[in-house]
């Protein structure tokens, strides 16, 4: 009797509802990250405690991270995207900075805008911030956020200019500015009145602040240059147009009558020096590369057209690429925008006062500036061949950091970062960041480590926590037979126990 008991006792136990939480990502086990009061990209304060959603996913990103960062935003938008109704009620998105001296809320903005998505993004001062991070569990290696979202070292002979013309095409343009290019920046800068006749030969001086050199050629205005190898200064043998700045950056136009020892030694990062015959010299010296200077440097020397003006009180103003100038309405304008690192931000300030960026671009104000391509990348989104992005996005980063930014519908094929399919797609980059999922009471409750996970496997711990939490019911229980494998499992089971007493018997 006892071992019929302990049989019917067995099979009573496998039909019990077994309760387990399987999560995919890591499950944690800790306190709440209590009060955490930051500034969100629009200036105002947000608490998290404050937040009327019982469930928060909280990400640490920075927005000059090239590769990881981008990438799980774009993951969170898709798991925000993909909530049923009764889900997406109940869970909030926030993401955290890492990298307070660069993301301002001014730079949130502009990194929320430009990716589409609306949850705050929250920074604060140092100070405040290493406290949030210890209350999470984040350790903040600064020396890798440099390494990712520094700004480059600007270096006139890597620096583009990329164009969007009126039709939407794109290319970009070396900047190779010439010894022309420099003395129109020079003299608008300094305000010198240079004049010039422009022959077979180029660019010639023909007359310095009002002095005129003469028809008999008794004199002239003579180009002089710096050689940094000798430390001195040498009559150039080509002419203004022909100079190339990367190599002499230090140019001084003298009277031909004038000893070339008469000319100072040259400072700054480039330097103009006009001697005349008096013997009284005046110099201008840069150390800053403007945006005009890298426009006319890279313009100029295509068969692209180029109209610049000089306003006194604005400065340089763009007013025509290749015949398109903007209509007097302003109903579009030629926009300057440069590229921060990860993304194209539009400039506010004017070419003069943009200085030593690696990347500007012109484009229509029409166009958005997700539209154009990156430094180096291939093509506007929507645009270029079918192999970039299957046809369905755009590349972003480059190296070991490119991947496509797809088209809304089309995410990654499993592995490969590379492509935009109509599938959801694995995610997969290598730099490593933290994303949590935290309960009502702002505990953390589940983590996942990098970006490499997809937006199913994440909505599902969202589900699962949510229905532990009670947040949402958990789908009721079917009261129908059981499964064939568990009536099997059953059979087996009972009769191991007959056996078993037939047996002892």
């Amino acid at each position: 009797m006892r071992r019929g008991l302990v049989a019917v006792l067995l099979v009573t136990t496998l039909l019990l509802p077994v309760q387990a939480a399987a999560y995919n990502g890591l499950v944690l086990s800790r306190g709440s990250v209590g009060e955490v009061n930051l500034v969100d990209q629009r200036g105002e304060n947000v608490s998290l405690d404050g937040l009327s959603e019982e469930i928060l996913v909280v990400a640490f990103v920075f927005t000059h991270c090239p590769d990881a960062c981008p990438v799980i935003t774009h993951t969170m938008k898709a798991v925000q995207a993909g909530l049923d109704d009764d889900l997406a009620k109940h869970v909030g998105f926030v993401s955290i900075t890492v990298d307070p001296v660069r993301d301002t809320p001014e730079r949130l903005l502009a990194f929320t805008e430009y990716h589409g998505v609306d949850w705050p993004h929250l920074t604060a001062d140092n100070a405040t911030l290493e406290d949030v991070w210890a209350r999470f569990g984040v350790n903040v290696a600064s020396e890798v956020i440099e390494a990712h979202g520094s700004a480059v070292d600007f270096a006139l002979e890597a620096a583009t200019v990329t164009v969007i013309n009126t039709n939407g095409n794109a290319s970009e343009h070396p900047v190779r500015p010439t010894g022309w290019n420099l003395t129109v920046e020079h003299a608008d800068a300094a305000g010198w009145n240079i004049s010039a006749e422009e022959g077979q030969y180029g660019h010639m001086i023909t007359g310095v602040e009002g002095v005129v050199s003469p028809e008999d050629w008794s004199w002239w205005w003579a180009l002089q240059r710096w050689n940094s190898t000798s430390s001195a200064w040498e009559e150039s043998p080509v002419g203004l147009d022909d100079i190339d700045v990367l190599t002499h950056p230090h140019l001084a136009l003298t009277d031909s009558r004038r000893n070339l020892t008469d000319l100072p030694s040259p400072t700054g990062r480039s330097s103009m020096h006009l001697l005349f015959d008096e013997g009284n010299a005046t110099s201008h010296v840069l150390n800053a590369t403007s945006a005009h200077l890298m426009t006319h440097g890279a313009l100029l020397g295509t068969d692209m057209g180029l109209n610049i003006s000089l306003d006194p009180q604005w400065g340089h103003m763009l007013e025509a690429i290749d015949g398109s100038a903007a209509p007097a309405d302003w109903s579009w304008y030629w926009r300057l925008a440069f590229w921060n690192g990860t993304m194209w931000e539009e400039s506010m300030v004017g070419m003069d006062d943009l200085t030593d960026t690696m990347h500007i671009a012109w484009a229509p104000s029409t166009v958005n500036l997700s539209d154009i391509p990156v430094p180096g990348g291939s093509g506007v989104q929507g645009q270029g061949d079918a192999t970039t992005c299957n046809g369905h996005g755009w590349v972003m980063g480059s190296g070991s950091s490119a991947h496509c930014m797809c088209d809304e519908g089309y995410s990654w094929r499993e592995g490969d970062r590379l492509s935009c399919v109509s599938d959801d797609g694995e995610v997969l980059v290598g730099h490593a960041t933290v994303t949590y999922i935290l309960d009502g009471a702002r505990k953390p409750r589940v983590q996942w480590n990098g970006d490499g996970w997809t937006p199913e496997a994440f909505t599902e711990d969202l589900v699962e926590l949510a229905q532990a939490e009670g947040v949402i019911p958990r789908p009721e229980r079917s009261n129908s037979s059981p499964s064939p494998g568990m009536a099997a499992g059953l059979v087996a089971m009972l009769g191991a126990a007959l056996l078993l007493e037939r047996r002892r018997s």
